[in-house]
């Protein structure tokens, strides 16, 4: 989506969901229907990088064919869309870059709540201004692949982890499903459903010449096809 559309109709409450989506399967779709519901968000927005500044690149499809395969993905899926924010911006794609630019694309009232998994979640002091991040948004923490529940000792990591990279003023709430701080934005633990697929078994199956449509839409497989991608 570009930066006028955008401007047209701003949902109230807007997730981001950025990645490489190298390919984008089946399992970031539960993800983004699970956030939506928990959530109770309007919008979805699917973020492809251009240049992830975390991974190598070695296996890493053309941004244009990534953001034509979120394109297909979400083809029905009304409270989805694809963002080119990243692949249009030069350079590393930096998370607080794409959050602020989407904060000047919207209204005041709009709130903003990014989606990661707690594995990639547990390694954000790494990133960049990661810091300022937490200023500028909430968080969607996915759980992980398995029983796709929050488990005590994954919330208590959660929980030391921020009181040891931020802030000591970080509490889980009592139910157990938010890191909440008194002056900054919750951190949302989130229960997903289990998938258990990750892109690269995706690509590790394209090389192999083992079929692919269990775990990605019929319109992604056949552009991998047509594209000759991950061989």
């Amino acid at each position: 989506m570009k930066s006028d559309e955008f401007s047209q109709g701003r949902p109230s409450r807007l997730g981001l969901f950025g990645g490489t989506f190298n390919p984008i399967h089946r399992g970031h779709l539960r993800v983004a229907e699970d956030v939506l519901r928990h959530l109770a968000l309007d919008q979805i927005f699917f973020i492809p990088s251009a240049l992830p500044p975390h991974k190598s690149t070695g296996a890493l499809a053309a941004a244009q064919d990534r953001l034509e395969m979120v394109r297909l993905a979400l083809a029905g899926h009304a409270q989805m869309s694809v963002s080119e924010i990243e692949i249009q911006r030069t350079g590393p794609s930096y998370t607080i870059d794409t959050v602020r630019q989407f904060k000047v694309m919207s209204s005041a009232t709009t709130e903003f709540f990014f989606i990661v998994g707690v594995d990639a979640f547990l390694e954000i002091h790494t990133w960049y201004q990661f810091k300022q991040l937490f200023e500028e948004t909430a968080f969607a923490v996915v759980s992980r692949p398995g029983s796709g529940l929050w488990t005590g000792a994954m919330r208590r990591d959660m929980l030391d982890y921020m009181r040891r990279h931020l802030s000591d003023a970080y509490e889980l709430t009592a139910e157990g499903d938010r890191l909440t701080h008194p002056n900054l934005p919750a951190i949302h633990l989130v229960p997903v459903t289990p998938v258990e697929i990750a892109s690269s078994q995706i690509r590790a199956m394209v090389q192999r010449g083992q079929p692919i449509d269990p775990w990605v839409v019929p319109a992604v497989a056949r552009h991998i096809q047509q594209r000759g991608l991950y061989r």
